[in-house]
């Protein structure tokens, strides 16, 4: 199986040094590409020419990665460009064109699959290509596959959750610590856990993003971004968590889908013995089932993690495509 990883950021890079080291038998990466370029070497690449620029490399071809798929130069496309609102681009075009192909899919990249997931089932379905995306939503927590493999005896009828961990973070430090709002983003920022621009994460658009997911592929709804009621967490206040923490309890940053499918992301009152009330980095997600009833997953929501997921996803695709054993 031909592979190109798109993408060569902390995922990609650990993507294809996966690859390369032989953890996915049967997959071969033949392309590595970034924004500007990309390698591609059809009898595949050396872990040599994918240093930390690939641009250094002299087999380094200016362009849209685009052509390999146009070209049916691949079977497998992994698409982990950075995600971008409000087009979903370059990711959607890329897994567009891979699926109208036949070409299968793995991707942790949020938007083309919040922003179009019924469009790109349906040219997966219509090719018979595979479409996998558990790396979007919840890092290592596999909140996808659960519903596909484990969950499709029951009806789920509602999910909550915190679904981001830089606003966990923030809102973690200004509860035990006191710290207000911008202090607690700023220290984040210092640790890598906050971006230089913040606005997705702390206006709760990446929560939104990763909520659309599990309400369309996970409850089977049709729902879109403008859909979801978004509130951040940039007005609260040092004094608004002390106050909750006096009552024995804490705001954190709530996605939720509703039993009347109502989709809302807001800074919310949670008891601090609620099994979602979790602090730092990580995300915890309850899953009301019909008849199991509740069950609350937690895991650190990105990072590493989230590699597992990515590399999860290609096995089923390795396993399924017969080009390697489970």
């Amino acid at each position: 199986m031909r592979a190109l990883v798109n993408g060569y950021g902390f995922l990609g890079k650990r993507v294809a040094r996966s690859i390369l080291l032989g953890k996915l038998p049967g997959v071969r990466l033949v392309a590595v590409a970034r924004s500007t370029g990309y390698l591609y070497r059809p009898e595949g690449l050396r872990a040599e020419e994918l240093g930390n620029d690939l641009s250094g490399s002299p087999h380094f071809v200016e362009g849209s990665a685009l052509v390999l798929l146009e070209d049916g130069k691949v079977d497998l496309l992994v698409e982990l460009t950075p995600t971008n609102l409000p087009s979903g681009e370059p990711a959607l075009t890329n897994i567009r064109t891979a699926l109208s192909r036949g070409i299968d899919v793995v991707t942790a990249n949020k938007a083309p699959i919040a922003l179009a997931y019924r469009e790109l089932k349906e040219v997966a379905r219509s090719t018979g290509a595979l479409l996998l995306f558990e790396g979007t939503v919840g890092g290592g927590i596999p909140l996808i596959s659960l519903r596909r493999f484990c969950l499709r005896g029951d009806e789920v009828l509602t999910i909550r959750g915190i679904l981001n961990g830089t606003t966990n973070y923030i809102l973690s430090r200004m509860h035990f610590e006191g710290l207000t709002f911008d202090l607690a983003l700023r220290e984040a920022q210092n640790l890598g856990i906050a971006e230089r621009d913040p606005t997705l994460d702390i206006e709760g658009y990446d929560t939104a993003l990763k909520l659309l997911i599990l309400a369309n592929a996970v409850m089977g709804l049709d729902r879109k971004l403008d859909d979801v009621r978004i509130t951040g967490i940039s007005r609260i206040s040092a004094d608004a968590v002390a106050l909750a923490k006096e009552a024995g309890m804490t705001i954190k940053l709530i996605g939720s889908v509703d039993a009347d499918g109502r989709l809302s992301v807001a800074p919310r009152l949670v008891k601090l013995n609620d099994p979602i009330c979790v602090h730092g980095t990580l995300n915890a997600v309850t899953i009301r089932l019909k008849t199991a009833g509740d069950l609350t997953l937690i895991g650190e929501g990105a990072g590493e993690p989230t590699v597992t997921s990515i590399l999860n996803d290609i096995w089923e695709v390795v396993t399924v495509r017969g080009f390697g054993s489970a």
